[in-house]
């Protein structure tokens, strides 16, 4: 099984102590529902805008806003319109389990992965499947590698190491959790594209 190694400073403790005050300041206040809407579809267009602009994307934040509000943006690249289609879809996907106590199968992590790269970069990936073939991360501007995924064979283990650690309690903070899940999924790279958007979501 997966066993993350770390140590919490005293700069991390900090931090976990603040956003617990945040926190417990979000749930004490009583907050309007239209108040809640508007702040929900902001951080929908921000996180949709920034995860598919890291993966490649060249929409502005303000085309990404007009395309998640269906509205028609002209000169846009079909597949960045698509693509941040897709990730709306698939974080309405997600949202549905938020709350919920059941646990996380490898079938919903591949669900999730079919409906990002749906027609987009990586579609054509064998997508929701495990990668069968060697990959690498590569510097897009010199073009070389700088980093080499675990191998084809030792991705089906380590996901199911890494997903048993993520579905046991555990009395680690629920935000290094998060923190350490996308980490190591990064690192697992368990698919042959879309391994970003995938670990964020």
């Amino acid at each position: 099984m997966f066993e993350p190694k770390f140590n919490i400073t005293n700069r991390i403790n900090n931090s976990l102590l603040e956003i617990e005050r945040a926190r417990g300041f979000l749930d004490a206040a009583k907050l309007k529902e239209d108040w809640i809407k508007r702040m929900q579809s902001e951080a929908l267009i921000l996180e949709a805008h920034h995860s598919t602009h890291i993966e490649g994307t060249r929409l502005t934040l303000s085309q990404a806003q007009k395309i998640l509000d269906g509205e028609s943006v002209s000169g846009v690249v079909p597949d960045d319109q698509e693509e941040i289609i897709n990730y709306k879809e698939a974080i309405n996907f997600v949202s549905e389990y938020l709350g919920k106590k059941s646990e996380i199968k490898e079938e919903l992590i591949k669900e999730i992965h079919r409906i990002l790269v749906k027609n987009v970069r990586g579609g054509t990936l064998n997508p929701g499947n495990y990668r069968e073939v060697q990959n690498y991360i590569v510097n897009s501007l010199t073009g070389d590698i700088i980093y080499t995924p675990p191998t084809p064979p030792e991705v089906p283990g380590l996901m199911k190491g890494f997903i048993q650690w993520l579905n046991e309690k555990s009395e680690i903070s629920i935000v290094l959790v998060a923190g350490i899940a996308q980490y190591q999924f990064v690192y697992i790279h368990p698919f042959l594209d879309g391994n970003g958007r995938t670990a964020g979501l």
